[in-house]
């Protein structure tokens, strides 16, 4: 008896040549990006290095090493300074100059504000446009401005939005296909918190509270050796609560007295316009309310700080002290969280390259 000999036809040999080939690669590709990540957290290492790190046996980090080197995403060092026999190991670095991110800040309601990022949240090139009646052509001329002034093809394009925007709601799709780039769209409470902890001066767990079209919030939290722990909480939208006293404008939610009503930032933009309005006591009856909110998400989470960002205009002292002073009539005065402005420069822009870059770099 004859039996089939397997893959007899051309057509079969090709079809598991694709498989085989097309399985191979995406292997090659999660060891380059588990590398890659590696890398940026915990360089300059040596090849034993990652090895060890990663549980890739040495030959397949030699091979994505001599890769990597070629295309210009990570260069050779100086010789291991650890003391040993034998020859002195090559460490290897990040580098962060071949990496660029298009990141755009939607925060503004009157305009977009773009940037060239780098994953250490270096800024170049940055650029303020007026929006446009549609989001995505308005996206798309100021990516197109900014390509023309990067060194070479971006990594990908990081967006941040306001929390609970509409602009989160099946723009992603629509702007990968025009610009034919990885696009990846995040919440601004979101990138902010992230550069906080990454870039800013914290150091403790805390509570970002972002003042846009709506308030958002997310929580960080730092491990017992002073790194970011992982597992986070995300951004949130503040809940609509009646915050108290007048009832001020109607709320998108339908209430009167909604805390989004007395201190986002459109309402507030418009009572501040009022003729004869007084700024500092608005923006204090403002921050009354809004740390009368929290003082409830921050007896619950008990968390030491928390972060208010925003506008400039609006998160001035009036409204910090405001907050804080709500913040402490509601928890014991002692061990209540203590309420600071974020001063991160451009925070989302530098927030969204860092999302980008662990994104596109983690293993798929």
């Amino acid at each position: 008896m004859r039996y089939p000999q397997i893959l007899e036809r051309p057509a079969d040999r090709a079809r598991v040549s694709a498989a085989t080939n097309g399985h191979s690669r995406g292997i090659r590709e999660r060891n380059r990006a588990l590398l890659l990540r590696t890398l940026m957290e915990q360089a300059p290492l040596s090849r034993a290095d990652l090895s060890r790190l990663t549980g890739l046996a040495r030959p397949t980090v030699s091979e994505v090493v001599r890769d990597l080197l070629a295309d210009g995403v990570i260069r050779e060092g100086g010789p291991s300074q650890e003391t040993r026999p034998g020859k002195p190991a090559v460490m290897l670095e990040f580098d962060r100059r071949a990496v660029q991110v298009i990141s755009l800040d939607l925060s503004d309601p009157e305009h977009l504000v773009g940037a060239l990022a780098s994953p250490d949240g270096r800024l170049t090139h940055r650029l303020q446009r007026p929006r446009t009646p549609d989001a995505a052509d308005g996206i798309v001329g100021l990516v197109a401005e900014l390509r023309a002034l990067a060194d070479g093809p971006a990594l990908g394009i990081g967006i941040g939005a306001p929390t609970g925007s509409s602009a989160l709601l099946g723009l992603g799709p629509r702007l990968a296909e025009l610009l034919d780039a990885p696009v990846h769209l995040f919440d601004d409470a979101d990138l902010v918190a992230d550069a906080a902890q990454r870039f800013g001066t914290v150091g403790t767990d805390f509570l970002l509270v972002r003042i846009g079209t709506r308030i958002g919030t997310a929580i960080r939290v730092v491990g017992d050796d002073g790194a970011p722990v992982e597992r986070s909480i995300g951004a949130r939208e503040l809940a609509h609560v009646r915050a108290g006293g007048d009832p001020g404008d109607p709320c998108l939610c339908g209430r009167e007295g909604c805390v989004h009503a007395w201190a986002a930032a459109p309402a507030l933009a418009r009572r501040l316009e009022e003729a004869g309005a007084d700024r500092s006591a608005v923006l204090a009856a403002a921050g009354a309310r809004l740390g009368t909110s929290l003082s409830v998400i921050a007896a619950a989470v008990d968390l030491p700080t928390i972060l208010l960002s925003g506008p400039a205009d609006i998160v001035t002292p009036d409204l910090v002290d405001a907050t804080a002073a709500a913040v402490r009539a509601a928890s014991h005065p002692s061990l209540g969280p203590a309420v600071a402005a974020s001063t991160l420069d451009d925070a989302v822009l530098r927030g969204a390259a860092t999302r980008v870059v662990a994104a596109e770099f983690s293993p798929r």
